[in-house]
């Protein structure tokens, strides 16, 4: 077990390239309708797929002489993942290329691009699953797992930020300020509006989805016997083993295999038998899909699909929070004084979005709110000086200020769609 664990560690760390010059990337995920507001199927079809989808925005960033990576999630979202980048500027010129290849492609096949991190009207019985063995075994696993599950593959959005690590304390620190910021990230980027035709109200959906999928593989680090910063990443490393198997290393077909136990149990088997590598080890870890996982880089998944013109908000917010010096010893000598207890409350108070409960500390989350927003502005600050930048506040601020004026986007929809004498699907195609 413990030769496991370390084989597990070690492949984490041996993303650390980059010493204290720290890459981020990004990956956000879009939800696409056809002009009669239905989603685009996955699969190809007699009609337009986000296969063909992804095709044509290939063509035409090639024809621009512009590289960038899209692939499809299993329920025909298209996802963009950034190139690793040192500073967010450089993901932004990337993220106008793409923005303008979608743009194009989508006008030219009258295509509405959903910027939710929920699909608005459908629900996973009308959605065709990616036709790809991983994906059905993840369906099988999920539609007995959790209240939740079937929505998660097919219905959901998010922008996740991926941070590399420096180093094993680096690793354990970012770790443990993202378990305990996440609850707090899925308020404020909250961008799920409505569910099935109807508005949600105060209900954060995207959220709760992602805690009913399956309890042996989401939610909180803490929900899983991680509750310390010490030893962070060993403990993670553990915990990955004892998760059931979905699915295991695709072979040279590219199809998926099959293994009825756990991770510890199967990493074992080819351990004993000698043919253990890390494409192994990193198949295990995509199986793991708490708020944040390791992988090779700290991938941090509490953002809903943000509005056109705020999608890296999440990741200026993050880098901002884990800037070395005095925004990380402010952030850790306050956060490691937050008792279990009230770190587990936090995480159930994420299911609404009432700002003026009683967070960690008997502060209220609107508190917390304003002092992380502080800590980012000042750990955005520090980097532009370090690295010699322009700030990058320019991608998180209007943002804040947008949602500590207005509420959150989930609830600016809703009051907005109120207003209008329309459907939900009407509302979502002006």
């Amino acid at each position: 077990m413990s030769n496991l664990i370390e084989k597990v560690e070690e492949y984490i760390l041996s993303g650390c390239t980059y010493k204290e010059n720290r890459a981020i990337g990004i990956e956000i995920e879009s939800i696409i309708y056809n002009k009669q507001g239905k989603r685009i199927p996955v699969n190809s079809t007699e009609e337009f797929s986000a296969s063909d989808f992804i095709n044509m925005f290939d063509l035409e960033c090639k024809d621009h002489h512009s590289f960038v990576t899209c692939s499809l999630e299993p329920g025909g979202q298209v996802e963009w993942a950034s190139r690793p980048a040192f500073t967010i500027h450089d993901i932004s010129d990337e993220l106008d290329v793409v923005n303008q290849a979608m743009d194009r492609t989508c006008s030219e096949k009258e295509l509405t691009v959903v910027t939710l991190g929920l699909d608005p009207i459908y629900g996973p019985n009308d959605i065709k699953l990616i036709n790809q063995k991983k994906y059905q075994l993840m369906h099988k696993r999920f539609a007995s797992s959790g209240r939740l599950g079937p929505w998660m593959m097919r219905n959901t959005a998010s922008v996740q930020v991926n941070l590399d690590l420096l180093d094993k304390q680096d690793a354990e620190e970012c770790g443990f300020i993202a378990e305990c910021i996440s609850p707090f990230a899925a308020m404020l980027f909250s961008n799920s509006p409505f569910m099935k035709n109807k508005p949600v109200g105060v209900e954060n959906m995207r959220y709760q989805i992602w805690e009913d999928t399956d309890p042996s593989r989401c939610g909180h680090f803490i929900d899983h016997g991680i509750k310390s910063m010490s030893g962070l990443l060993t403990q993670f490393s553990g915990y990955i083993l004892e998760v059931p198997v979905i699915f295991t290393t695709p072979d040279q077909q590219n199809e998926a295999g099959y293994f009825d136990g756990t991770i510890k149990e199967w990493l074992k088997d080819l351990n004993e038998k000698k043919i253990l590598n890390d494409e192994d080890i990193k198949v295990a870890l995509h199986q793991i899909f708490t708020h944040n996982r390791f992988k090779k880089v700290l991938e941090i998944r509490s953002a809903d699909r943000s509005p056109q013109g705020y999608e890296l908000a999440p990741a200026a917010f993050w880098i901002g929070l884990m800037e070395k010096g005095n925004v990380r010893e402010s952030l850790l000598e306050t956060l490691t004084r937050w008792t279990e207890k009230e770190r587990i409350e936090m995480n159930q108070k994420a299911f609404t979005f009432d700002i003026s409960q009683k967070g960690p500390m008997n502060k209220t989350i609107l508190y917390w709110l304003e002092w992380f927003a502080e800590l980012v502005y000042e750990g955005l600050d520090i980097r532009a000086s370090r690295l010699n930048i322009k700030t990058e506040k320019i991608y998180i601020e209007p943002l804040i200020n947008n949602i500590f004026s207005n509420g959150v986007f989930s609830f600016q929809f809703q009051d907005k769609f109120s207003k209008q004498n329309m459907t939900v699907k009407e509302f979502i195609l002006t």
